[in-house]
């Protein structure tokens, strides 16, 4: 269950940082423009609803030498990164609930549930010798 948890909390976070990937408000522009990075910019551009501050974002997206489809491939990588960061996050949820024993699957489920070393007449008892016909399935009933 720890491993579940730990891989849960693994996921939100690769998550919360790939989706919130940055974009920027007009005071945080206009306080310092040259301190906004480019995937900020490109992101705020196609996002703001702010016409005005839309052209502010395109000045200083040419001023640094970006066109607007060079921002759209921008904005599509992050798109795809964060798509590969939800997925990551998915295997190695599953991956923690597999470890933890929860994967279904697998042997005879008797087995799993067995109290002891010999169920079958493969498995080795505590002191490693090959069980054979002292196991539970190889007795009249089983070991039920």
């Amino acid at each position: 269950m720890k491993m579940y948890l730990l891989a849960r909390r693994f996921g939100a976070v690769a998550m919360s940082f790939a989706l919130a990937a940055c974009t920027t408000t007009p005071a945080e522009f206009n306080k310092k423009p040259s301190a906004v990075s480019k995937a900020a910019l490109c992101k705020t551009v196609f996002e703001t609803q702010d016409p005005q501050f839309q052209v502010q974002l395109v000045a200083e997206l040419n001023r640094r030498g970006m066109s607007i489809p060079e921002c759209q491939q921008m904005v599509l990588q992050q798109r795809q990164a964060a798509a590969v960061m939800v997925g990551l996050a998915l295997v190695g949820t599953a991956a923690a609930i597999c470890a933890n024993g929860n994967c279904g699957g697998g042997g005879y489920t008797p087995y799993r549930r067995y109290p002891g070393n010999c169920y079958s007449y493969y498995d080795r008892a505590a002191d490693g010798s090959l069980c054979g016909n002292r196991s539970a399935m190889s007795r009249p009933g089983g070991w039920q």
